[in-house]
């Protein structure tokens, strides 16, 4: 990853859905079996890529239940027990917990006490989270890499909304910071099983700006992915950043060499963020690697021949730098297997 004059650059698409997978197979002529994991391997054997996985941790943090029994034709009541007392929140039908402003838990003062006592539970599930991993590391073997996925304090962790995150900021600063503490302290007890399990990266994620501030990224975000980074270096392993937004600041002003992470992603070009890769890599520090780029509109509504020239134009940019080819997220449904494959294909005819 590090190396990149000394090793091929690595190939790996980040978290395509079933269906890019099962139609690329076919393509192949590889029936699919029905197993996401198995698949995915069955794919990265056949292409010569490097799958990775990524598996949650927040929901060990607050293991919402559903209460059928209070709930209506609409709505679904979920329950989270603390020691502040029972925490709820109503989902309409149909729709997953984070879908909408709705339906994000944090809403008040005392809903953030609900959340730092939840989050001082995680403890006690150690024993599920180490067996959950297990499993996990058992089933993609040496196969791929394995991500603890994002926690996010600064976002408390999914529980309260993007749009509303900053006026908590600002109404309950102090309160705020509590509960950002609370939770990443949480996430510390996942990460240190994570990691004993053999987990490859620890990770975080975080909002671009077209959602925050260059300012209050630096107040909010950054002290804590530092914590992150070091907390995670400090035990020899390896931290992930993820941000799939409107980045090109940061890289432009050094931001992303302050936390000193491992692998940067996506570096998302527009329309969907604003960055030049070739920029945003000379820029970063060489000891980070950069991760993605292919826009995931063009891969889904362009052609073989436009996804070769833009692959082509990503190992360009990247040449003799780290960098790890990938998406600017998670492939989309209805990308077709022509020009996934073309992507693949192109960056192992390019990095044998």
């Amino acid at each position: 990853m590090r190396s990149p004059r000394d090793h091929r650059p690595p190939l790996s698409p980040f978290l395509p859905y079933p269906d890019a997978v099962a139609g690329t197979l076919g393509l192949l002529g590889i029936p699919p079996s029905g197993d996401g994991v198995k698949d995915k391997i069955r794919l990265a054997r056949a292409l010569d890529y490097e799958p990775m996985f990524m598996v949650g941790c927040t929901q060990f943090i607050f293991p919402w239940a559903p209460d059928e029994a209070a709930s209506d034709e609409h709505t679904v009541l979920y329950t989270l027990p603390t020691s502040a007392g029972t925490w709820t929140r109503r989902v309409p039908r149909g729709m997953g917990l984070g879908s909408f402003e709705a339906s994000f838990p944090v809403q008040s003062a005392q809903d953030h006490a609900y959340f730092q006592a939840a989050c001082r539970n995680a403890a006690l599930r150690q024993p599920q989270i180490r067996e959950f991993f297990r499993q996990w590391r058992a089933k993609v073997g040496d196969e791929g890499v394995i991500v603890i996925r994002h926690v996010n304090p600064y976002w408390l962790a999914h529980q309260v909304g993007q749009a509303t995150l900053f006026l908590h900021w600002h109404d309950l600063e102090e309160t705020y910071r509590a509960s950002m503490r609370a939770v990443y302290e949480a996430s510390l007890v996942i990460f240190e099983v994570a990691m004993e399990e053999g987990f490859d990266f620890m990770s975080a994620s975080g909002l671009g700006l077209e959602m925050t501030s260059p300012e209050l990224f630096s107040v909010i975000d950054v002290p804590c992915l530092r914590e992150y980074a070091c907390w995670t270096h400090e035990r020899g392993g390896l931290f992930w950043y993820h941000n799939c937004g409107r980045t090109q600041h940061f890289f432009a002003e050094g931001v992303f060499d302050v936390f000193e992470a491992d692998v940067i992603e996506t570096v998302a070009p527009p329309p969907a963020g604003d960055n030049d890769l070739a920029q945003a890599r000379h820029r970063l520090r060489p000891t980070s690697s950069t991760k993605g780029n292919m826009d995931l509109g063009r891969l889904r509504e362009g052609n073989p021949a436009e996804i070769e020239a833009l692959t082509r134009a990503m190992v360009a940019a990247t040449r003799d730098t780290p960098h790890i080819y990938s998406t600017a997220d998670a492939v989309l449904p209805g990308t077709p297997p022509e020009n996934y494959l073309a992507f693949l294909r192109t960056v192992r005819k390019l990095c044998p």
